[in-house]
């Protein structure tokens, strides 16, 4: 089941008409709010796409997600407007959602990461994840991966984990930060795309991250924390 929080407006009713048709063996659902699903529809949704929602609406849902279906693949999809607004990169920072669905995608792309992300996949826009650094301070609590609020001025991880990884492994993490896609990376590397995974799964236990949007968060982290380090010494 795939289930869309949306304003009930046309594109969004448009929208459920494409994805009922693209996936005749998956019903779609569209509510104005996540309040509305019922328990069983929890238990059953592998697929959450928000739409034309306000921060404070999506950080409702993440939260009712975290509690009602921890497993389930949440989305946003995007006008385009807000595309690197600070609450959304953070919310990716901290892997939070599973990805960003631009509406400036085309249609088979869209539809293909809609697909990736029902099979427990993710789907940013490279340059999301390149400009992840750029995520400064919150004045507000945040979301966490576990939906649990962490306040502001709680100590980020800068325990240096970076340096417990292997020079190639530094070099893969290096190109996830910039987005790239497994394939590409055995390609640039000379290696193949089982060796790849194999580093990656490597990279996630020892930085202990689940995904690529928080190992480059965290990457980003032990940057900052290292540049900041540089300048008083």
């Amino acid at each position: 089941m795939f289930v869309m929080v949306a304003k009930q407006d046309l594109l969004s009713e448009c929208l459920a008409e494409v994805l009922s048709k693209h996936f005749p063996e998956t019903e779609i659902a569209v509510y104005r709010s996540a309040g509305e699903m019922t328990h069983e529809e929890w238990e059953s949704v592998r697929l959450l796409l928000l739409y034309d929602l306000t921060a404070d609406h999506v950080h409702e849902i993440v939260e009712d997600a975290c509690k009602e279906a921890p497993d389930v693949s949440i989305a946003i999809v995007l006008d385009g407007a807000n595309a690197y607004d600070d609450y959304l990169k953070h919310l990716v920072a901290t892997g939070a959602i599973d990805g960003i669905l631009p509406l400036t995608l085309r249609l088979d792309v869209f539809l293909a990461a809609i697909d990736l992300l029902a099979k427990g996949g993710e789907h940013f826009p490279a340059a999301l994840l390149n400009r992840l650094h750029e995520v400064g301070p919150r004045n507000v609590g945040a979301v966490s991966t576990s939906g649990v609020i962490r306040s502001a001025g709680q100590p980020t991880v800068h325990d240096h984990q970076l340096s417990v990884l292997t020079t190639r492994e530094v070099q893969i993490l290096n190109l996830i930060c910039q987005g790239t896609q497994n394939k590409t990376i055995a390609d640039q590397l000379h290696l193949s795309e089982n060796t790849v995974k194999a580093h990656i799964r490597s990279i996630y236990k020892k930085m202990k991250v689940k995904n690529r949007t928080e190992a480059a968060s965290r990457f980003f982290s032990d940057e900052r924390a290292a540049a900041a380090g540089r300048e008083y010494n």
